[in-house]
């Protein structure tokens, strides 16, 4: 077999960087490109060198554990030790989740028949598993691999600052609640104009039973002025809300000035699902209805008024005040 060592240095030279800058996105670390190229040659001079020396210990455990700590260390520097320790631990936990899923990926591709075929036993009672994938097929199952593992990563990271925006909220008005989660959107800015008053958003399903007929539903493509029209004639509406519908002026994302459907309720309590705060109890809000769904997920169902996060000054229970 013939073995072109400058092909192994360019191949390992190219996972290598690919790992090191994979390992830099997990650790949101922005090393310099000149050290990644440092490192990712030190380890790719590293997997050349067994075909030009012959040191009986180069390739041991230890060794390589040093090859790859000089590789992190010139990467991304020292930092103390707890850092170190964690950059070296994302590092090899991004090594061995690409390997499996080049592994994994180039066998359901290229393997076909039975999975012994790729299996041999030594004379001793060994199993040895012969793996041999091509540079293309090599190349290709790393990219996939590497890019499987990064948007998993990112996603993850996006559920966890998701996760850090919702919030529990309980709706009251009279004797009846509902509860539901809130993302907390710093953005929404919509105030009554009148009264300015904020105005929180809710998917109107979650009042599906207690809204008049068909009024969940109508609120995806029907305008609200024209169903508050209809308000008399409708039925099976909550008669608690009769008295508390507004009207609430919005500029839609085409720039059209639209009406939404608002509630005014008794109050509005906003917790963290962790309970690392008490609840802010808000009675000077309106809840403006939405007709479609907030998360595609299913994460939450309302969104959250700036104003009313948990940095807000809470409303005494005692001292009401209406729109």
């Amino acid at each position: 077999m013939t073995v072109y060592v400058d092909l192994v240095f360019l191949s390992n030279l190219t996972i290598d960087a690919s790992i090191l800058m994979t390992t830099a996105k997990v650790r949101h670390l922005r090393p310099r490109r000149r050290r990644v190229a440092l490192s990712a040659s030190i380890g790719a001079a590293y997997a050349a060198a067994m075909f030009v020396t012959s040191v009986p210990y180069l390739y041991s455990f230890g060794a390589k554990l040093m090859i790859s700590a000089l590789m992190v260390y010139v990467t991304f520097g020292y930092g103390g030790p707890l850092k170190f320790a964690r950059t070296m631990g994302s590092f090899y936990l991004v090594n061995f989740a690409t390997l499996g899923a080049v592994i994994g990926i180039s066998s359901l591709v290229k393997w076909s028949g039975s999975p012994w075929r790729g299996i041999a036993f030594t004379e001793d009672g060994g199993m040895v598993l012969s793996f041999d994938v091509q540079a293309f097929m090599l190349a290709v199952t790393l990219g996939v691999a590497i890019w499987l593992y990064r948007s998993e990563a990112e996603s993850r990271e996006s559920r966890k600052r998701l996760e850090a925006l919702v919030v529990d909220v309980t709706i009251r008005i009279g004797e009846r609640e509902w509860s539901c989660r809130g993302l907390v959107d710093t953005g929404n800015r919509l105030y009554d104009p009148l009264t300015r008053i904020p105005v929180m958003i809710l998917e109107a399903s979650l009042w599906r039973d207690d809204l008049p007929i068909g009024w969940a539903d109508r609120l995806k493509s029907e305008s609200a002025d024209r169903l508050i029209g209809e308000l008399e004639e409708a039925e099976g509406g909550l008669s608690a809300f009769r008295d508390r519908y507004r009207l609430v002026p919005y500029r839609a994302a085409g720039g059209s000035s639209k009406l939404m459907l608002a509630v005014k309720p008794d109050s509005v309590s906003i917790k963290d699902p962790a309970g690392k705060e008490a609840a802010c109890v808000h009675r000077r809000v309106l809840v403006g209805l939405d007709g479609g769904s907030l998360s595609s997920e299913g994460a939450y169902r309302a969104i959250i008024h700036s104003d009313l996060t948990l940095a807000s000054v809470e409303v005494p229970e005692s001292s009401p005040q209406t729109a």
